[in-house]
């Protein structure tokens, strides 16, 4: 079996495989996806509306915008992956090619300022309405992870360009604050600013504003990190004020108080078992009745270690191994159901020491209508990617003989062409770089963990 330390530039040379791999990929710095679900498939007449919309998407030579930028934030987690990939091996063969070339392209995309849910035809509408600059979207935890991949590229480089746009998103995201369910920012934007009706970014069924886990998640962590990194350049005897930047620390103890307190003054997003659920209900109560995702552990670790750098208050990291804790050592349950609700929670977990999502697919496979979600398939990576960092805080040896033992799994399924699979304990089913940047941020984070 290949160790990781010779499987690192094998892993980043095969996620490379697809950026740029189209016209609309190479013209924008972004990484190519072929969705299944745009494929035409005229012998299937139960998909005939389907199948015509495609066909335009094809015709028109939208497909591949479509396809690469609805992975828009999937492409800042491989920039992430891969920047962490040079930063522990040393190797700066992707810094200007890739991410000084995405820094440079992706804010050409064109992402429209919509009043209106997303479709599968929003290629064709509304596109006078404009677009967003830089990398903004219409999606605060979409502009969290470029922040956040842009924090990495300012540690690898020293180059301001980096810090100044992790800074301006941002700014961007915590104009999403306000009071409703007592603070916190929400999921996403209408009409240009958040969407605070529920009349765009919401789940299926929902009739009000929705805030969840992951971008409050990614505002804590991204004002943690900032806060730190203006920190360390404030000369000696000077605060943050002297940069002219917000006041990072406390947006991030805001932040995180709001995530973590009891109604009225926050939603309790942290459930009796020590996990995050997804969101709170309709009520900005948390009932236990949202998912439990590894995403949603992970990056919380990462605003909680930096909240400790940043004020030196050891609760915060506390609160981390709390969570980290129970997670790898929380049991897989597959998802269940009795008069269609929910009997506990899906939650996300371990078989025999190994992460699993709770739409993996087992070890047998899936049937290609049973694949798991595309964007699902990276939350594993999201999770060790930040255990690992933690680790370098605690030096805990359950995370390092957690995240080796993941890595070994994965390894012994690792494809011939050097490719991973949704599920780390399986062979790889269709690759491609989105189950690919998960493979590579856990080769990350078991050299990250033997470095350490």
């Amino acid at each position: 079996m290949t160790d990781v330390k010779t499987a690192a530039p094998l892993a980043a040379r095969a996620l490379q495989q697809w950026y740029g791999a189209d016209e609309y990929a190479r013209r924008t710095g972004l990484y190519s996806y072929h969705d299944p679900a745009l494929a035409v498939q005229w012998g299937n007449l139960s998909q005939l509306g389907r199948n015509l919309l495609n066909s335009a998407l094809a015709l028109t030579g939208q497909r591949d915008r479509m396809q690469d930028l609805s992975r828009w934030w999937n492409s800042a987690n491989a920039i992430t992956a891969l920047t962490d990939y040079m930063a522990l091996t040393g190797d700066r063969s992707y810094l200007e090619p890739v991410v000084a070339n995405t820094f440079t392209r992706a804010p050409g995309t064109h992402r429209p300022v919509f009043a209106r849910r997303m479709s599968p035809a929003w290629p064709f509408l509304r596109l006078s309405r404009g677009t967003y600059s830089g990398f903004i979207n219409a999606f605060y935890d979409d502009e969290g992870w470029w922040a956040l991949a842009w924090l990495d590229a300012y540690d690898l480089t020293g180059e301001d360009k980096y810090l100044a746009a992790a800074s301006d998103i941002f700014l961007d995201m915590a104009a999403g604050w306000d009071d409703y369910w007592g603070g916190g920012i929400y999921w996403g934007k209408y009409d240009g600013g958040p969407d605070r009706t529920g009349a765009s970014a919401k789940p299926r069924g929902w009739t009000v504003g929705y805030k969840n886990a992951i971008a409050n998640e990614l505002f804590i962590a991204v004002a943690a990190g900032l806060g730190v990194r203006y920190r360390g350049r404030a000369p000696s005897g000077t605060g943050l004020a002297s940069t002219g930047q917000p006041d990072y620390q406390d947006w991030a103890r805001r932040g995180w108080a709001w995530f973590s307190s009891a109604p009225p003054a926050g939603v309790a997003m942290i459930n009796e078992a020590s996990l995050v659920n997804d969101s709170p209900n309709r009520h900005g109560v948390n009932d236990n009745s949202q998912s439990v995702w590894s995403y949603n552990q992970g990056v919380i670790l990462s605003g909680l270690r930096e909240l400790t750098e940043l004020t030196g208050d050891q609760s915060y990291l506390g609160w981390a191994e709390k969570i980290a804790d129970a997670f790898i050592k929380n049991p897989w349950r597959p998802s269940a159901s009795t008069g269609g609700k929910l009997a506990h929670p899906s939650e996300s977990g371990v078989i025999d020491g190994i992460l699993h999502e709770h739409n993996d697919c087992g070890p047998g496979g899936c049937a290609p209508a049973r694949l798991p979600g595309v964007d699902t398939t990276m939350f594993k990576g999201i999770f060790v990617r930040h255990l690992a960092r933690l680790y370098q805080a605690t030096g805990k040896p359950a995370y390092q003989q957690f995240i080796t033992a993941n890595a070994q799994s994965a390894l012994a399924h690792m494809s011939a062409q050097h490719l991973f699979g949704a599920n780390w304990a399986a062979p790889a089913e269709p690759a491609d770089f989105v189950r690919q940047t998960a493979g590579l941020d856990l080769i990350n984070a078991a050299l990250r963990v033997a470095q350490s």
